[in-house]
């Protein structure tokens, strides 16, 4: 995990100034430039501005956009963009930021050296100070194409900046611009590398879009970008950010699967997930008795959200270490004793430790749940005073994630019980149990979701579909009662994928299924595995399956084509990219047609560790074909920008 550094307590001034409705976040955007009115119209419920790479709008929502309440940001792509920002902020009294420079470090974007860079912006300083605007500094990226001067060549994005801010020692750059295509949680530790020029900072692109561990399908992008977008969300030093992008030529459901915007003016899976992540509010308090969701916290080290499988909730947190912790502002209307609830998951026992206004007030021991996405819910008590309070859940023992936490009135009656649930075995199934037995003989009275019904020693609830329960338990006869809330978890289906190794091998990684594997080539037994990571031995043309212990769990069934694994990056180009090959060869023979089919580039090109490099300098922007003979001919679409 990256190093992780304590978030700053202090939110930026600036951003307060600015009030938006809680499903309005000031900070979230997107890179794109073809926005119809529709899209516009769409995006604005939940999006507070986006640029396009120009210094002005797109022709489209030009002379409309102002009507939605979006932002408009300016670029000076590079050096030789400036008079045309000049010019549009002369006429759009809306702008509040501009932009400058896009990529410089990379020779086939803005393609300048810190010196040039510095040297360019004092004129575009001058624009800022003549309208009152505030400027976005240089966007970096670590890059692999990238600019050299004095015998340094700048694959560092800091290393750029870093040069760039000692050549323009009178600049005045109020924002530090990033981009990033890493995948997991790597955004975090790229930020706190940042976090070093005491300035906010604007993501003004970012997606997981990286080919040493390549997303494999709508669902792990979507991953990402919850995760991610939660992080930036409620990081206080991260004062904007943009997605890359709103839509591509290759649709959705192509890699990289990138696309928040499907048909004219609607969302797609992804794009309803980018609206969906709860915007930051640093003022909110939660009320007590009542529940918090771990992802919504105050402030945070070192944790990270995803996509929950458990039945109640959006996000969890996770990919926790020792000593990370997440902090929550609480508002509590009684004093007294509170039956505190944790919701966990995870593959190893742990430590929680609860501090309220930093004084230890509980810690709960987290038990082996079986898995990451395997929750159970834990309780203690805790004191609490009346009033507003920070409370800080501080991770002691890693090995677990964290759904959310409920703090409830403790009111126990004169027995105690033992209450044990089971999880609906396959999707809809509905086939979850609750089990309650009471410590002691006696006549008990249980309440479940309003229905309730007395028994002996032991209460057995069948048939539970999976969900949030609420049950209390009472003696016959004795007012106090204890009360509970948990889940029937969900059932899986098995889920995984598949990758190729080189022409002889696959690599099958299962995230959902219970094992052992049984796995078929052909319909044929190779092996059975109890490993959620191994390979197989394929051909061309095989059919690889793998089963799981419980066959209402589903197969993960994939045929081997390796033409399928062919890609090209960047896509969207700006001039040059790279296609990979799923396997080793000397060369492969590649020609390339416009959208007129008139064939623009023919021949044998050297294969380069997998890769094959590919300019279209010279050539107009729009829509290419490139057809790569391998044994059987494959299709790629080119886009260039």
């Amino acid at each position: 995990m990256p190093i992780k550094k304590i978030l700053f307590a202090v939110i930026l001034s600036l951003f307060f100034i600015h009030c938006y409705a809680q499903n309005k976040s000031y900070k979230r955007g997107v890179a794109y430039g073809y926005h119809s009115a529709n899209d516009m119209q769409k995006f604005s419920e939940n999006i507070s501005w986006w640029y396009n790479w120009g210094a002005q709008p797109e022709n489209a929502i030009r002379t409309t956009y102002q009507n939605y309440n979006v932002d408009f940001t300016p670029m000076a792509w590079n050096a030789t963009g400036i008079p045309a920002v000049n010019n549009w902020v002369r006429q759009d009294a809306k702008v509040k930021y501009i932009l400058g420079f896009n990529e410089p470090n990379f020779t086939d974007q803005a393609n300048m050296t810190p010196s040039q860079a510095a040297a360019a912006w004092p004129s575009f300083q001058a624009i800022a100070k003549s309208y009152n605007l505030k400027t976005v500094g240089p966007a970096v990226n670590y890059c692999g194409n990238c600019v050299t001067e004095n015998g340094t060549t700048y694959t560092n994005a800091f290393t750029y900046l870093d040069d760039f801010f000692a050549a323009c020692t009178d600049c005045e750059v109020d924002f530090i611009a990033l981009h990033w295509y890493g995948s997991g949680n790597s955004i975090v530790g790229y930020v706190n590398d940042a976090r070093k020029y005491n300035k906010p900072i604007w993501v003004t692109e970012f997606a997981s879009w990286d080919y040493s561990n390549p997303v494999q399908n709508v669902a792990e992008q979507k991953k990402y970008l919850a995760g991610t977008v939660n992080f930036l969300e409620r990081d206080p030093d991260i004062y904007r950010y943009s997605w890359f992008v709103g839509r591509t030529n290759s649709g959705q459901n192509a890699y990289p699967y990138i696309d928040l915007y499907g048909a004219n003016g609607e969302l797609t899976e992804l794009g309803e997930i980018y609206m969906k992540i709860p915007v930051y509010d640093p003022n909110y308090k939660f009320q007590i008795p009542g529940k918090i969701e771990a992802e919504e916290y105050y402030l945070m080290s070192g944790l990270f959200a995803e996509i929950t499988e458990d039945t109640d909730g959006f996000l969890n947190l996770g990919w926790a270490e020792n000593n990370d912790w997440a902090s929550y502002k609480i508002n509590v209307t009684t004093t007294g004793t509170y039956t505190i609830s944790t919701r966990i998951a995870g593959s190893d026992t742990g430590k929680i430790d609860f501090l309220v206004d930093n004084q230890l007030k509980a810690t709960l021991n987290t038990p082996n749940t079986g898995g990451w996405q395997k929750w159970q819910t834990i309780t203690s008590t805790i004191d609490l005073e009346a009033g507003e309070h920070l409370l800080k859940m501080v991770i002691k023992d890693a090995g677990f994630n964290i759904n959310w936490i409920s703090i409830s009135n403790n009111t126990a009656p004169s027995t105690s019980f033992d209450i044990k649930t089971v999880g609906e075995t396959c999707e809809n199934k509905k086939n979850g149990q609750l089990v309650i037995t009471a410590k002691d003989q006696g006549v008990y009275k249980a309440t479940l979701n309003g229905v309730a019904s007395t028994f002996a020693l032991t209460k057995i609830y069948n048939n539970l579909a999976p969900g949030t329960y609420d049950l209390c338990v009472s003696v016959v006869g004795e007012t106090t009662q204890q009360c509970y809330t948990f889940e029937i978890s969900k059932g899986k289906s098995v889920s995984g994928k598949v990758s190729v190794i080189n022409s002889k091998s696959v690599e099958v990684e299962i995230d959902k299924g219970t094992a052992p594997y049984n796995v078929f080539v052909n319909n044929q037994k190779a092996f059975d595995t109890s490993a959620t990571q191994f390979n197989i031995n394929i051909q061309q043309g095989d059919v690889i399956q793998v089963k799981t212990a419980i066959p209402c769990e589903g197969i993960i069934t994939k045929k081997i084509n390796f033409f399928d694994e062919i890609k090209a990056f960047p896509n969207p180009t700006s001039e040059n990219f790279e296609i990979t090959l799923p396997f080793s060869q000397n060369q492969v023979q590649i020609a390339i047609y416009n959208m007129q089919g008139n064939l623009i580039l023919n021949g044998n090109y050297a294969v380069i560790n997998g890769k094959v490099s590919i300019s279209l300098a010279g050539e107009a922007s729009g829509v290419y074909n490139a057809k790569i003979g391998v044994s059987e001919p494959i299709n790629l679409k080119i886009v260039k920008i």
